[in-house]
């Protein structure tokens, strides 16, 4: 039964994560297109990229409010980590530890059997 939560844990953070790397991708298209005139064809393919992400959460095993709530806190992490390797800026140790405290509640939330 371990395993089966284990797997479950894993591909569920691997769907958000992945959710998170669209929607995150996406909007930085749509960012570079509107705010760096970067040209259409890059707002393009954020609305492209954006409509993907928002097919992945469909494929986790929970209601919709949830799915969302949790992905929330994967967001909040994973912005954090695009800011830092794409933007080239470090966060601060608040950012860090709101970050931890949204995953905290990410497991609360997707992760304790009802």
């Amino acid at each position: 039964m371990s395993e089966d939560i284990f797997t479950f844990a894993l591909v569920s953070l691997g769907l958000f994560f992945l959710a998170a790397l669209f929607e995150i991708g996406g909007g930085y298209l749509v960012w570079l297109w509107l705010r760096e005139k970067k040209g259409l064809m890059i707002g393009l393919m954020g609305g492209l990229v954006l409509a993907v992400y928002g097919i992945i959460p469909t494929f986790q095993p929970a209601h919709f409010g949830r799915v969302y709530a949790a992905y929330g806190g994967i967001f909040i992490v994973s912005s954090l980590i695009w800011g830092k390797y794409v933007d080239k800026t470090e966060p601060d140790r608040y950012e860090i530890i709101g970050a931890l405290i949204a995953l905290i509640g990410v497991f609360i939330m997707f992760y304790i059997p009802r």
